[in-house]
């Protein structure tokens, strides 16, 4: 069956009764709402391999393996040899599942699930007596990839859990729960006060219970750590409390090898402050940043946690859309939102306009915060207008663009001697005609050619100046990369312009809990970038008239 990717609770534990499998459930089922179990087991047919998937009641999904025969058990036939089994020694790992895992668990394990009669745990003894009223977890299974049953398993040992009392005002209680084994209990209290010094230093935070559940292995003891507490400082206090207390847990976890000689690894940690609970892989799920485009054509790109990316993608272009109604061309816009609990709204903008700088930096801004503001009370969460950067790019003036000027008449003699001179030409071109003389035809096309060619040419200069800013500029707002510098040189063959681009990118590190991190790859940066720059090349083409082609680009990331 299917896991998903979890860290079991108790591991190569061995059993030897009922009672002693019904107890291990029942801790796993202390943490969630069902359970998934890895058996191993020796029986009739020789060595098994059973996974199980159960909720509170009942069995939900059971397979298995005969490892001898490799021949596969499912449903009613895996129950069956479990049935066979109990009571004998087997080596047990139990996983704990929530809701969302369990039915995560099912839905992958569809098949199992259909098969398997929903036998109640109590059942499972075949008349035995009842599992210790066990209240099963229902885990989600992992195909048996790796059948041989660990070497030397270390038997359970439950010992009771032992309370440390309060005592004064600002020592919290501290739970610990020993299995497989002893370990001194001054060694959980000293570990216990290393972590209430780091807490102690947090505005507004109070640790009013730590639990220790601690597996004794061989030489190591695997730990599950809990802290509960309160806070009354802001939700930012509370989400740097988080992160700091879990980072004591592992940060102090080697008092254990100090006190006790034996190494502790830590199997899962949290943190529950104000009845909310946060695990570390959860602060990292909950800090990763999509960052993508908000409309097709690139236009709009927009970083912020997953969660909330809908509400501030339809905020993205709602603000773009507003500035461009108060006479500010948005080319180009990287909204940058920052913060978990809290936002930052940091935009950066590539814009075209006949305001002022000052000007139209007041209408972006007063947009912003106007929006932000509504959007807030939708999501109940407080967001402000950290940074506007905005790039103002300046269209070349196109006056050369129209045919060329004619000369200035200084008189109205001179206009009667240039009407005359236009007069006969005509008169002449008519007469050459006549005659079948087409020298002037010749002549005449050379001209027209020539005068083509001056007016593409004086649209060339403008193109390339406003490629160059806008590329200059839309290369600011790339996600994920420092721009650095760039350089453009251009080639014109007939009526086409051949453009040869070089840019340098310092490549950004995104920081999480546990050090840098980034899910996109060099190539994929390198792609984004490629795509930003033909896109405006495209755009700019299609403005002058005038066909520009990308003859070479090389992308530096360093």
């Amino acid at each position: 069956m299917q896991l998903p990717d979890k860290s079991p609770m108790v591991e190569n534990a061995v059993v030897t009764s009922v009672d002693d499998l019904a107890g291990i459930i029942r801790s796993a089922l202390q943490q969630g709402s069902g359970a998934f179990l890895k058996i191993f087991a020796k029986g009739k047919e020789g060595k098994y391999y059973l996974t199980l998937l159960i909720d509170r009641t009942k069995v939900l999904a059971a397979e298995g393996l005969v490892i001898d025969t490799k021949r596969p058990l499912i449903g009613e036939e895996a129950i069956s040899v479990l049935k066979s089994v109990l009571g004998s020694p087997m080596v047990v790992d139990v996983y704990p599942l929530d809701e969302i895992e369990l039915k995560l668990s099912i839905a992958e394990n569809v098949d199992a699930y259909a098969q398997t009669p929903k036998v109640r745990l109590e059942e499972l003894s075949g008349g035995e007596g009842p599992p210790s009223t066990v209240q099963a977890p229902s885990p989600p299974q992992q195909a048996p990839q790796q059948e041989i049953p660990p070497a030397k398993p270390v038997e359970t040992v439950s010992q009771p859990p032992r309370a440390v009392p309060k005592g004064e005002p600002g020592k919290p209680e501290v739970v610990v729960n020993v299995s497989g084994g002893s370990i001194p209990e001054k060694a959980f209290q000293t570990y216990a006060e290393y972590i209430m010094k780091d807490a102690k230093r947090i505005r507004g935070l109070t640790i009013s219970r730590i639990e220790f559940d601690a597996n004794v292995g061989e030489g190591v003891v695997y730990l599950n750590v809990r802290l509960y507490g309160s806070s009354s400082g802001s939700s930012r206090d509370i989400e740097i409390a988080e992160k700091r207390m879990l980072h004591a847990v592992s940060k102090y976890a080697p008092v254990i090898l100090r006190e006790a000689e034996i190494k502790p690894i830590i199997r899962d940690v949290s943190v529950v402050i104000d009845g909310q609970e946060v695990k570390p892989q959860e602060i990292v799920d909950k800090d990763k940043k999509k960052t993508g485009n908000v409309t097709r054509d690139g236009r709009i790109t927009l970083s912020v946690l997953e969660d909330v990316w809908p509400y501030f993608s339809n905020f993205a272009r709602t603000v773009v859309s507003e500035i461009e109604g108060a006479g500010i061309k948005v080319t180009k816009a990287y909204f940058d939102i920052r913060g978990r609990r809290e936002f930052e709204i940091n935009l950066s903008a590539a814009v075209e306009t006949n305001l002022t700088p000052e000007a139209a930096r007041k209408v972006v801004t007063d947009i912003l915060n106007r929006h932000a503001k509504e959007l807030g009370k939708s999501i109940n969460r407080y967001i402000s207008v950290h940074n506007v950067s905005l790039e103002f790019i300046t269209a070349p003036t196109v006056a050369q663009t129209a045919a060329p000027q004619k000369p200035v008449v200084a008189s109205g003699k001179a206009a009667e001697i240039l009407a005359k001179k236009a007069a006969l030409e005509a008169e002449v071109e008519k007469m050459l005609k006549e005659a079948g003389l087409d020298e002037l035809a010749v002549l005449t096309e050379e001209k027209k050619k020539e005068s083509k060619e001056t007016l593409f040419k004086s649209r060339i200069e403008p193109a390339v100046e406003t490629l160059k800013n806008r590329i200059h500029a839309e290369l600011k707002l790339v996600p994920r990369v420092t721009f650095k510098w760039l350089k453009l040189n251009h080639e014109v063959r007939g009526s086409t312009v051949y453009v040869d681009i070089e840019a340098s990118f310092l490549r950004e590190n995104v920081g999480g809990l546990f050090g840098s991190f980034s899910g996109v790859s060099d190539d994929r940066i390198k792609q984004d970038i490629a795509e930003t720059i033909k896109r405006v090349i495209r755009d700019v083409s299609r403005e002058y008239s005038v066909g520009i082609t990308l003859r070479k680009l090389n992308i530096i990331l360093r």
